[in-house]
């Protein structure tokens, strides 16, 4: 089973970058799947999108075990006139997928979710997620009654989702996780924790500026390394948000199709302590030449990996020497998602996490 958890958009480039892992290195892992967040969904678009991400998880990769969910769906999206995450395990139902519930998701969500490990996989996680994190002991009797619905032959892992974690907060995240864990750790169902986080935030500007480089701390290693100290005991994995936020842009209230009016050009490079962030200016304006710019200044870095070491790393080496299409805002997400697995896949196999 894995020991690294990457957390992934149901959509096709996150998916790619799924799908240009090695066999030997999927298998070292276990992503979050889950559709992405979109304000206008009606019940027939929601159901495009997940038979789009199916369509291509079974056409292109083959997976022993992912953690499934649909956070960021609103719960009154019914399909078939069922809580729409009926639609999501059954069409998955063919793989051996985890059903995730959690504190802050409706009775309707976590019933399928129940029902799916207590009939089919003998498997769950339970997330919890910042908000309850952070008040977790007012809504521990609420934790123990949903853990007490499995059966005893299903296993639990605790997905702990922080989502952006900010540096000058980490010790209270930290604190708050500790008072957590010694309230749930020493509960038989439960098998193992995930640690997930993100140090990229809704708003890229508060940390890189345009036409700029910069290194990103990564707050969600140090807050894992922190806990796992504590509990270096217990089976505490490391799971992130790879090289993506885990909030949606909300730039300026623009629907999706006018980011490209607003968006900068950006590339981002990870290491272990931190990510390297190369930030162009507004695409619009200035074009998606940028990115061939900001790819040549990644590889010619001491830290760039290679253009063997990942298909994230060989599309950079790639486009800077031999050309081809443009980079585009979309076309760049799978392989430095790709280029980031591959690395925290061979860190965590290192033991450095």
């Amino acid at each position: 089973m894995g020991k690294y958890s990457p957390f992934l958009k149901l959509k096709t480039g996150e998916l790619s970058a799924l799908r240009y892992l090695s066999s030997e290195d999927r298998r070292k892992i276990i992503p979050l799947l889950e559709p992405q967040r979109n304000d206008k969904y009606t019940d027939e678009k929601l159901v495009k999108t997940i038979d789009r991400g199916i369509k291509y998880f079974k056409k292109y990769i083959e997976h022993n075990f992912f953690y499934i969910d649909n956070y960021e769906i609103p719960d009154e999206l019914k399909l078939n006139n069922k809580d729409s995450y009926y639609y999501l395990l059954d069409i998955f139902s063919d793989y051996d997928m985890i059903p995730v519930i959690g504190l802050d998701r409706s009775k309707s969500h976590n019933d399928a979710g129940l029902k799916y490990a207590n009939y089919n996989t003998g498997k769950i996680a339970f997330r919890i997620t910042q908000e309850y994190i952070n008040s977790f002991l007012a809504y521990a009797e609420d934790f123990d009654s949903m853990i007490n619905k499995l059966d005893s032959k299903v296993s639990c892992t605790v997905l702990i989702d922080c989502r952006y974690v900010d540096d000058k907060a980490i010790e209270i995240i930290e604190k708050n996780i500790v008072d957590m864990l010694e309230k749930i750790r020493k509960n038989k169902k439960i098998n193992k924790f995930v640690i997930f986080g993100s140090s990229i935030p809704e708003i890229i500007s508060e940390k890189v500026k345009a036409n700029t480089n910069a290194y990103i701390y990564r707050s969600e290693v140090d807050l894992f390394n922190k806990i796992k100290y504590i509990y270096s005991n217990e089976n505490i994995l490391f799971g992130d948000y790879t090289v993506l936020s885990p909030d949606f842009p909300e730039i300026k209230n623009l629907p999706p199709e006018l980011y490209i009016n607003v968006m900068t050009s950006k590339i981002i490079y990870s290491q272990l302590d931190s990510h390297y962030f190369t930030r162009g200016k507004k695409i619009k304006q200035h074009g998606f030449e940028q990115y061939i710019e900001q790819a040549k200044d990644i590889i010619k870095q001491p830290f760039y990996r290679g253009n063997n070491n990942s298909w994230g790393d060989n599309f950079l080496y790639e486009k800077v020497n031999y050309g081809g299409k443009n980079i585009t805002p979309s076309s760049i997400i799978g392989p430095t998602v790709n280029a980031h697995m591959k690395f925290m896949i061979d860190e965590v196999t290192k033991g450095s996490l």
